[in-house]
């Protein structure tokens, strides 16, 4: 049976250690939100080092499980509980849940609306079909009449949020996946939690949605490696970078392949198809939440769209298109060096 992870390896983060510091860096990772989450950090030793991996770990199941979609964990009231009451009940959830949910729905309304943490029911179809191939089985693309009937209960308007928390899902059909949003939440608050307890210098990389966190030993900013769409085990360009959130979305890690042919998993909810303009957006903001949805957004929308967006909502990005054109904004022209 063939089995993949999902590796960071949207973006490679390159270490170069600093002489004469008393810091060593060290680095350990373990497996969260399907995928492997690295944390290195410069600390005076393993034993500090240690102390934050653990905490890093164990918040990053707490938000795996609050975020899930898909399982239920006993005494946790998380996004499974929402979906198995669509259309019977308010579910109270916690506040990070509720919060992630309604900023994702104002992000929706207020964009292009092509990431729609709704279409659940159309992305499980994808999901199902990647398993499979995941496994070594023989997929064919799903049936667009199929597509159409899981998107007639995808409408944002079914999402009601309550006061005291509580999430409803208007109808029964209804399903929320928060997989194009969570890992870029949980990843920065995680990092905030670990600079808030003393970790001064380090990364966090959470399957290609990368805290940066303060600066190198020595006052040097981190050089965060962009993978190269064609080649993703090498780097397109790196950004030096510091006290930051760099989250790209990518047509070459997660996909299924028919004929020779590799789709990807990010779905247009206008096409109800693999998005085909971009092969990778990294969006850098100062706001993982916002860096990961609009990463997700922008690799479906063309180049003056994701201008827009960077004018609205303030973030710096990067973008390789479907022939390759590379394209970023001005703001990172200094720090970014095109390999």
């Amino acid at each position: 049976m063939k089995k993949r992870y999902i590796f960071s390896l949207f973006i490679l983060i390159i270490l170069v250690g600093c002489s004469g510091s008393k810091a060593e860096k060290f680095s350990d990772s373990f497996l969260s939100f399907d995928t492997y989450i690295q944390l290195d950090g410069y600390t005076k030793d393993k034993e500090e080092f240690d102390k934050y991996y653990k905490g890093a770990k164990l918040e990053f199941e707490r938000y795996h499980q609050l975020f899930d979609a898909y399982n239920n964990y006993e005494g946790v009231n998380n996004l499974k509980m929402v979906n198995d009451n669509a259309g019977k009940k308010a579910v109270k959830v916690d506040k990070e849940l509720y919060d992630l949910v309604d900023q994702s729905i104002k992000y929706y309304n207020d964009s292009y609306k092509k990431n729609n943490i709704a279409l659940a029911p159309v992305v499980l179809v994808y999901k199902d079909i990647m398993k499979d191939y995941d496994d070594g089985k023989k997929v064919s693309h799903p049936s667009m009449s199929l597509l159409k009937e899981k998107a007639k209960c995808t409408s944002i308007g079914n999402i009601e949020l309550q006061g005291d928390n509580k999430i409803y899902l208007k109808e029964s059909c209804a399903r929320i996946d928060v997989g194009s949003v969570a890992k870029g939440y949980a990843a920065d608050k995680v990092a905030n939690k670990l600079n808030e307890e003393g970790l001064n210098s380090g990364i966090l990389n959470a399957g290609g949605n990368v805290v940066v966190i303060g600066k190198k030993p020595g006052n040097k900013d981190f050089k965060i490696g962009i993978a190269d769409p064609k080649n993703p085990n090498s780097y397109a360009l790196t950004v030096d970078a510091s006290d930051t959130n760099i989250v790209t979305s990518g047509d070459y890690q997660r996909f299924y392949e028919i004929d020779g042919v590799k789709y990807n998993h990010i779905t247009d909810p206008d096409t109800l198809k693999p998005g085909n303009i971009n092969k990778s957006v990294s969006i850098i903001s100062d706001d993982g939440l916002l860096a990961d949805y609009f990463s997700t957004e922008s690799f479906m929308l063309n180049i003056n769209q994701i201008k827009e967006l960077s004018r609205k909502y303030k973030f710096e990005y990067i973008v390789i298109d479907k022939n390759d054109k590379l394209t970023m904004s001005e703001g990172i022209n200094d720090a970014v060096e095109v390999k």
